[in-house]
């Protein structure tokens, strides 16, 4: 079974079975017969060699150790950050290193007036939050703003009240890792993130493939507004998954336990499992009414009809409890698709069957 399922590691790396059991001859017999055929002929492609298992004790002991003690890697990683602002838009380019040399391009769209100072700091606040939800603990962060870098640094005393709102949101983030280096680069060192912050903030037609594009409707900064909304249908969920937090009705709480088995935590991100296939990233309200507009009559946008309009927008990895409905409302109430759609000649109430009597019965 595992041969079958993981064939090309097999076809490609030589395999070491370790057993008490003589497999080796087994296998190699000549008066083998029925299935044992089979299985042989299946397993003769690979390079597979017997060895003898140690104790048992003893492989216990380093299964154990294997398991449990993790040493964990002083190498961070490294974020090359940086923002945008012009009179077509503003937007931020996030380029992640990971330990392995793998690279990650994240473009956001700032969809609000950023300055370009502010711009600099939702880059830096959008490189920590997608490096912790990545799972790194240890960052090093690289930007050319000679400003950002100091002030999160505290060489520079930050003065301006918007900026002052982004450096204490920065406080609150860098506490959720181990540790946070930052350091200034020359412009010509952080074309990658210069580039994708361009292309965000012009809302191009550009698509590609190894770009993760994505857009902010709200700044980071601590506003009242952006806490009121946080408080939203996801909530119960967060504090479950997170802390454990049950209902005090005993109803309410196994309907909830039930229904968080089919989500799950990656990060500060709540995801939703699907059938067959990935994660959906559950949306508040607000980040929904966007997402379902911008499929709907964006710049790919073709007005499509409401079960497709929501069949797409699960292809496209969201999810929230009411997609069906805010799409037949927001079909409903489209002018395009009121106006140009095809004439229904359906009756508006479903007809019913009316036995009349026989004249002068």
């Amino acid at each position: 079974m595992t041969a079958r399922r993981l064939r090309p590691y097999f076809l490609s790396h030589p395999i070491v079975v370790l057993t008490n059991s003589p497999l080796g001859k087994i296998l190699t017999h000549s008066d083998i017969f029925g299935r044992l055929v089979k299985w042989t002929i299946e397993v003769g492609e690979y390079d597979i060699q017997y060895e003898p298992r140690t104790s048992i004790k003893a492989q216990a002991l380093a299964d154990f150790l294997a398991e449990t003690v993790h040493q964990e890697n002083e190498d961070p990683w490294k974020v090359y950050v940086d923002g945008s602002s012009s009179k077509e838009g503003s937007g931020v380019g996030v380029v992640l290193i990971s330990l392995a040399g793998e690279e990650v391009k994240l473009a956001v769209r700032l969809d609000f007036r950023a300055s370009k100072n502010e711009a600099e700091y939702e880059a830096v606040l959008v490189g920590l939050r997608a490096a912790r939800n990545m799972g790194a603990t240890r960052v090093l962060i690289f930007s050319d703003s000679q400003l950002v870098t100091q002030q999160m640094k505290g060489m520079y005393d930050v003065k301006d009240e918007k900026l002052i709102e982004y450096a204490q949101e920065g406080d609150r983030v860098r506490e959720k890792f181990t540790k946070i280096i930052f350091e200034q680069i020359p412009s010509k060192k952080n074309e990658k993130a210069d580039t994708l912050a361009k292309m965000a903030g012009t809302m191009g037609s550009w698509k590609t493939r190894d770009v993760v594009f994505q857009v902010e409707l709200t700044p980071h900064t601590s506003s009242p507004a952006v806490e009121q909304e946080e408080e939203d249908w996801r909530t119960d969920i967060i504090n479950y998954l997170k802390e454990g937090k049950l209902p005090d009705n005993p109803r309410e709480a196994r309907k909830l336990k039930t229904k968080c088995s089919r989500y799950v935590m990656i990060g500060e991100m709540l995801y939703r499992t699907s059938f067959a296939g990935p994660l959906l990233r559950c949306l508040s309200y607000q980040e929904a009414d966007y997402v379902l507009r911008e499929v709907h009559e964006g710049c790919c946008g073709n007005h499509l009809g409401t079960y497709a309009l929501a069949r797409k927008v699960l292809v496209a990895g969201y999810c929230w409890p009411s997609v069906l409905h805010d799409a037949q409302e927001l079909v409903m109430s489209c002018d395009s698709c009121q106006r140009h759609s095809r004439l229904h000649h359906r009756p508006t109430a479903m007809m019913k069957a009316i036995t009349a009597a026989c004249p002068f019965d």
